[in-house]
């Protein structure tokens, strides 16, 4: 019989699901460091038991079966809201409709964590940490200096732009000189071409709306994460109409990479992905 109680690494699990929503396994074990699989597996069973999470997964006899998914059920987000009276309550009820997700948002909030395995280095600040330090705090504190920091919806820190342009994850680095924030858009395989060319307008839209930058503001990044070359050639085309009517002091980057770049970086296989950069002062 699985015990009542929830272990440390059991409680971080949990944690981890209410910040990207949809994680699996494999990554699960990747987040904590662990060689060993099956303990990772055991956490996540244990958790399924009592009635935490779901773990959506279809084993098939003869084939490389995937890991198992997993989101949080009503018990594991009522856990959390009365450990840590959590009161983003617009996140809350977008996490009540998980169980009715569609394929692409779950791949969407995996490639998410692929983004924060591939991203954040030795001297980043580990996500559940900064999470839970905001909830005990009920505070942000300023950019750590030269820690990367990485965001998503469940706990976005101050910044204009985060409300109107709402990016899939937010990252910020401090330095000497100031701060580089980066934000992050998962792209769909089957996104329509409107939708795409909305988005960028809508982003736009933001900068000349918002009063986004400060003395702190060393530059400002847009990752696309696509997935295949042809959405990157659209979008190559797009953006240079949209960024020759921007203007800004510190420079606007935007690179456009692939998921199969974004997974070699994950794995360790390239120090640096390959990608399209568009800077603001080319234009």
């Amino acid at each position: 019989m699985a015990k009542k109680e929830i272990t440390k690494q059991e409680h971080t699990i949990l944690l981890l699901l209410l910040i990207f929503r949809f994680v699996n396994s494999k990554q699960l074990q990747e987040l904590f460091k662990h060689k060993d699989h099956r303990r990772i597996n055991s956490w996540i069973k244990d958790l399924e038991l009592k009635g935490y999470l779901v773990r959506e997964y279809k084993p098939r006899f003869g084939y490389l079966n995937k890991p198992a998914v997993c989101y949080l059920t009503a018990k594991g987000r009522a856990y959390l809201k009365e450990v840590y009276d959590y009161s983003n309550t617009a996140y809350v009820k977008r996490l009540a409709r998980d169980k009715k997700a569609s394929t692409s948002f779950k791949v969407k909030c995996q490639l998410v964590v692929d983004c924060y395995l591939a991203f954040m280095k030795s001297n980043s600040i580990f996500v559940v940490d900064y999470l839970v330090e905001v909830l005990k705090t009920g505070k942000f504190r300023e950019a750590s200096n030269n820690a990367t920091e990485f965001f998503t919806p469940a706990c976005f820190p101050p910044f204009v732009l985060l409300t109107t342009m709402k990016p899939d994850a937010y990252i910020r680095k401090r330095s000497k000189k100031g701060i580089t924030r980066g934000l992050i858009y998962i792209i769909d395989a089957y996104v329509p071409r409107f939708l795409l060319r909305y988005l960028v307008k809508h982003i736009f839209e933001a900068f000349d709306e918002e009063e986004w930058e400060d003395e702190r503001s060393l530059s400002l990044q847009i990752y696309f994460i696509c997935p295949n070359h042809v959405i990157i050639t659209y979008l190559r085309k797009l953006l240079p109409s949209f960024l020759e009517e921007f203007y800004s002091k510190s420079p606007l980057l935007i690179y456009l990479v692939t998921r199969n770049e974004l997974y070699r970086l994950k794995r360790g296989e390239v120090e640096q992905m390959k990608r399209i950069i568009l800077s603001s002062r080319d234009y």
